[in-house]
């Protein structure tokens, strides 16, 4: 996994560059390619909100500062850290413009995972840096929160924080390659070896899948928190009206798209890694099951496994304790 690292903090070996260091060498022991940017060592302006990015720049921000040599990082990174000194109940100025300055982007391509280290003296100053992590960066982005680790006072540079942290960065699962490529591959309908590298993808995303459902099925959500954990399950945006009664099972989630105006009812199950496409104003009944993977005929080669796309139409009705097979499509 390609994993971009800002650090807010100025100092080059004070509380924040420890959390950073100790993190680096647990993911680096998992194999994982970081990289870490100190933008306080960086000319990186505020926004200019003057919307270049988003009209005439298609995606280009028109400040041609060392932003520049950051967009590229941020475009192939599958998860970003933002670490920072608490300065005022936030972040440092220098992360916070570098912060601001990913919308030109909208969204990175790749980008679906995020965590969070502050360190600081007090035990009562996180909540502004917090809140701004959680709703303008996470939310905003539609990503996964694998974690927010704090440190202040004698905690810093400690012992156990060195572990925590290391830990942490060891235990990410780390993909052979991209999620795009691992979707180029679902979607051509080729065989999948049972042990291959794409069979460890689906065994990474399913944990993924996994957490999230989880978290989904075992607590009341309001309708907005259950399309924000949608967001995060597909890695992309779900259409407008979008609406769940849970529980809701996916072992995957990342090839699943969803149009307007769809609702599943409760107990729906859906194995997406062939791909699902759910067009607008579709209902699914109680219990209904999409699965677009077939094993192999052969007992020999039974852990292999056979990708079809799932397609559904525009205001189709699947009743209830309905099951829809691989390669199938449906529309009216």
């Amino acid at each position: 996994m390609n994993i971009l690292v800002l650090n807010g903090s100025p100092r080059k070996h004070g509380n924040t560059a420890f959390m950073i260091e100790a993190f680096l060498d647990g993911a680096k022991h998992q194999g994982h390619h970081v990289d870490v940017i100190s933008v306080c060592e960086k000319n990186i302006n505020g926004c200019l909100a003057c919307e270049y990015c988003h009209t005439k720049g298609n995606g280009a921000c028109i400040q041609q500062d060392d932003m520049q040599e950051i967009y590229p990082l941020l475009q192939e990174a599958e998860m970003v850290v933002l670490a920072s000194p608490v300065y005022y109940h936030g972040f440092s100025g220098q992360l916070q413009c570098a912060i601001n300055r990913i919308y030109a982007l909208d969204k990175p391509k790749k980008l679906r995972k995020a965590a969070l280290f502050l360190s600081s003296g007090s035990d009562s100053v996180y909540d502004g840096a917090i809140y701004a992590y959680e709703n303008s960066f996470i939310q905003y982005l539609g990503l996964e929160n694998m974690g927010i680790f704090k440190a202040y006072d004698l905690q810093n540079q400690s012992e156990a924080l060195r572990k925590e942290l290391f830990a942490f960065g060891s235990s990410l699962e780390n993909m052979p390659f991209s999620l795009e490529e691992f979707l180029a591959v679902m979607d051509s309908g080729k065989e999948v070896v049972a042990g291959s590298d794409v069979h460890q993808c689906m065994h990474v995303l399913a944990q993924e899948a996994l957490k999230i459902t989880a978290k989904l099925n075992n607590a009341y959500h309001t309708p907005e928190e259950i399309t924000e954990s949608f967001c995060k399950l597909t890695g992309k945006t779900v259409g407008e009206n979008f609406a769940v009664f849970p529980p809701f099972y996916t072992d995957c989630g990342k090839n699943l798209t969803i149009g307007k105006n769809v609702f599943f009812n409760s107990g729906c199950r859906m194995q997406d890694q062939g791909g699902i496409t759910i067009g607008n104003g579709t209902l699914l009944g109680h219990n209904v099951v999409l699965a677009t993977l077939n094993h192999d005929k052969n007992p020999e080669k039974r852990g292999n496994m056979h990708p079809a796309a799932i397609h559904i139409g525009k205001n189709v009705w699947i009743g209830a304790n309905a099951t829809v097979l691989p390669g199938v499509t449906i529309a009216l």
